[in-house]
């Protein structure tokens, strides 16, 4: 009993104090006993939400900061679980509330084990676009929305769809929503979504606007248009920025001698100890690339086979020039998440790590995922020619980062590999840059048609890949 109750002082003392949490940790309140199995969410000293096991039922237990506006969020998550259920909005049931939950607040519903996250994938989008439409217009018909919605808050499961993180559901059951507030809390959904998805979404917008009566013409799709774009544009700056702080998503440190970010699900199984040892892995890893601006080699970290790009200083003279600049790393990790939220298609970016004198950066290291067996486009097309689906996936590219204003900075076909699933990868974003204005994005990104084109200058291949590209 001594032990469990450490066990439970300390997960408690280091979730209050905004410190991370290990897993497996006990909770003892009332005699009873909460066994943590998974973290699901955590925002450091707010909020804690973790899979538990009670009397052998798993629980999805929601732990609250009292003394961090915990007392706003349990009423918030009290007044949505009561306006869903009045609106007939189908959540999952609500099994525990307390306010004194070994010092924290606590509310507990049914885990539900046959659920998942809502994806849009081949096999479903048929069905699964127009229930996630009939879902918002039950909410917004009913006066009630969720102000944080994305799709890790919408569940499918066999018999539906169930809307969860209650704390974020606002408005009072009654009265139906105004059109602003409708259509800018849909967009807001329909951009949480790659474009192609949202593409998918758009095409079945009319439905929405058929079951709420409205009209949805060429003016209509035109003004949500525009409000999906700004959602989209408030989303990407979120979601970038959790690339460069402490969160769910992210294992982020900063000190005077260090940097790192990383995946925090790839962080912790790695542990911080492999992050000091960078360099014996990149000495003793498969080597790919060995220049004197960058080292690049295969190794295993965990039992997972990564690509480790180091960032070497080649002088004193080099070291005063990148000193002061985002090393090119950081502007990597970035990118690859960008691309991410586009779907487009690159190795996972795991993390990047700064050696520092104070504000001065030095060596820097881009931990990104090996994509076994993939072959180099400047390798593959001087042998055989390009597939439909290969073009098909080449204009594709470009396309988004036309619309996206997006340049790589070195679009040579060795950046560009072929996966043995037949998915074209774009890799080596040092230098890949998002353009503000259009003038100097379209000069960037003519440049790189022009050096992905170079590679089979003078070749037929460059006429048939030109004509893809235009």
């Amino acid at each position: 009993m001594a032990q469990a109750q450490f066990i439970v002082n300390e997960a408690v003392k280091q979730f209050l104090a905004g410190k991370p949490v290990t897993e497996g940790f006990v909770l003892e309140v009332d005699g009873e006993r909460y066994h943590c199995e998974q973290i699901l969410r955590w925002l450091p000293g707010r909020r804690l939400v973790i899979k538990a096991l009670h009397r052998g039922e798993p629980l999805l237990l929601k732990l609250f900061a009292p003394s961090k506006k915990g007392w706003r969020e349990l009423s918030r998550e009290q007044h949505g679980y009561k306006v869903c259920k009045a609106a007939g909005v189908a959540v999952p049931t609500e099994k525990l509330i307390s306010d004194d939950f070994a010092g924290c607040l606590a509310v507990a519903y049914e885990f539900i084990a046959d659920a998942s996250p809502f994806e849009l994938v081949s096999n479903n989008q048929a069905q699964m676009v127009p229930a996630l439409l009939q879902l918002m217009v039950r909410c917004h018909q009913a006066g009630i929305y969720q102000h944080d919605i994305h799709t890790d808050n919408i569940l499918m499961t066999p018999h539906g769809l169930l809307l969860i993180d209650l704390a974020s559901v606002r408005g009072l059951a009654g009265q139906s929503l105004s059109t602003r507030n409708s259509l800018s809390n849909l967009a807001r959904l329909v951009a949480q979504f790659v474009p192609d998805q949202q593409q998918l979404i758009l095409k079945k917008l009319n439905l929405y606007y058929q079951a709420r009566g409205w009209t949805y013409g060429q003016a209509e799709r035109e003004n949500f248009k525009t409000l999906l774009n700004k959602a989209w544009q408030k989303r990407k700056e979120t979601y970038l920025s959790k690339c460069f702080r402490a969160c769910t998503m992210t294992a982020y440190f900063k000190d005077k001698h260090l940097e790192y970010a990383l995946k925090r699900s790839f962080f912790k199984q790695i542990g911080k100890q492999a992050i000091r040892e960078l360099d014996v892995l990149v000495e003793r890893g498969k080597r790919l690339k060995d220049g004197n601006s960058a080292t690049v080699v295969m190794t295993e970290m965990a039992g997972r086979k990564v690509v480790i790009k180091r960032y070497n200083i080649k002088s004193y003279w080099h070291f005063l020039k990148r000193c002061w600049r985002p090393s090119r790393a950081a502007n990597a990790w970035r990118q690859g998440n960008l691309l991410q939220l586009l779907g487009i298609a690159t190795p996972e970016v795991l993390g990047f790590v700064e050696r520092r004198l104070g504000p001065l950066r030095k060596q820097a290291y881009l931990i990104t995922d090996y994509v076994e067996g993939a072959t180099e486009l400047s390798a593959l097309y001087h042998h055989v020619p390009p597939t439909d689906h290969q073009l098909r996936q080449l204009r594709h590219l470009f396309r988004l980062m036309r619309e996206y204003r997006l340049t790589h900075g070195d679009m040579k076909a060795s950046n560009l590999l072929l996966t043995k699933q037949g998915k074209i990868n774009l890799i080596d974003l040092d230098a890949m840059s998002e353009h503000r204005h259009q003038w100097f994005f379209i000069r960037a990104f003519v440049r790189d048609q022009k050096r992905f084109l170079k590679n089979w200058e003078k070749t037929p291949m460059q006429s048939r890949l030109s004509s893809y590209l235009d």
